[in-house]
């Protein structure tokens, strides 16, 4: 199978973009309720990044674009392993609680700040439980033939202070180097190609906890025509997996998680706007990386 187009990914990428930002509210199962609150705003993050990807690889400022591409990555993929790997959305929760945590006390402590850090004291303690592992520890567990691993260290080269700062801007002359202002970054397509999938692992999960049945048959028809994955849980432990999220029923498993599969709107400020009632009849079984 050919690969992608680039133009195809783009418009992809515009599209997925376009589906959060644009959305008015959002049927969510109630039962996951939490859930959405927890992660949309993950969720968002990779829609955003992906944007602001765009547009400065359309201004001409595609290396320093590469910077947003592996913060995509980096989100989209910690929303994957939140959301199928068993407990994921637990230790999601502590974390938070103790990122929260411990950012307004060490604001406090560095600014000398005793208003604030009466205010930290008197917050709630966060969750018990463990927190969430390092991020290249949820990264390797769902990446079993280490495309996003590879893909992550090649686009780390233009986030830290590495070899490609130097080599990047000289170029050999006739008889000496010669220093240049903008660089031509090899890897265009490849890393637009992750924010592609980044922003497919992020919209599957919103799907998968949202009442759109049409939006899972196009993630399903778009993952084929783009070689996209959809989900990454088939690169999980069975053991490990969330429960709910078994292989050929997985979409319809978690959205019928209940006997009665209500739902409550949510609009975009996160107020309740009634309840809505609908089956995932319809509903697609989920492609991974590995297929």
């Amino acid at each position: 199978m050919s690969k992608p187009d680039e133009t195809a990914l783009e418009a992809w990428i515009d599209q997925c973009v376009a589906h959060l930002r644009d959305a008015e509210d959002f049927d969510v199962h109630r039962p996951h309720k939490d859930e959405f609150l927890l992660l949309y705003g993950v969720a968002v993050r990779v829609m955003r990044y992906s944007d602001a990807y765009l547009r400065l690889v359309r201004c001409g400022f595609v290396g320093e674009a590469v910077v947003l591409a592996r913060t995509a990555l980096e989100h989209a993929v910690t929303l994957q392993w939140v959301f199928i790997v068993n407990g994921g959305i637990n230790r999601f929760q502590v974390d938070v609680g103790h990122d929260r945590l411990e950012h307004y006390r060490n604001l406090a402590v560095w600014l000398d700040h005793h208003e604030l850090a009466e205010a930290v004291a008197s917050l709630d303690s966060p969750p018990e439980g463990k927190r969430l592992p390092p991020f290249m520890n949820m990264l390797r567990e769902l990446d079993q033939e280490k495309f996003l691993e590879t893909s992550y260290h090649i686009l780390s080269q233009h986030v830290h202070v590495t070899h490609a700062a130097v080599a990047q801007f000289l170029e050999q002359g006739t008889e000496e180097l010669h220093i240049k202002y903008e660089p031509k970054y090899g890897y265009q397509y490849q890393a637009t190609y992750v924010v592609a999938v980044s922003c497919m692992l992020a919209r599957w999960v919103v799907a998968m906890l949202t009442d759109d049945p049409p939006l899972l048959e196009l993630l399903d028809k778009t993952s084929d025509d783009l070689i996209l994955p959809m989900t990454l849980i088939d690169n999980v432990e069975e053991k490990k997996r969330r429960k709910g999220l078994s292989e050929a029923g997985a979409v319809k498993a978690i959205l019928l998680a209940t006997d009665v599969p209500a739902a409550v709107r949510l609009a975009p400020d996160h107020s309740l706007i009634g309840p809505n009632f609908h089956p995932f009849a319809t509903a697609r079984a989920r492609r991974g990386l590995s297929e």
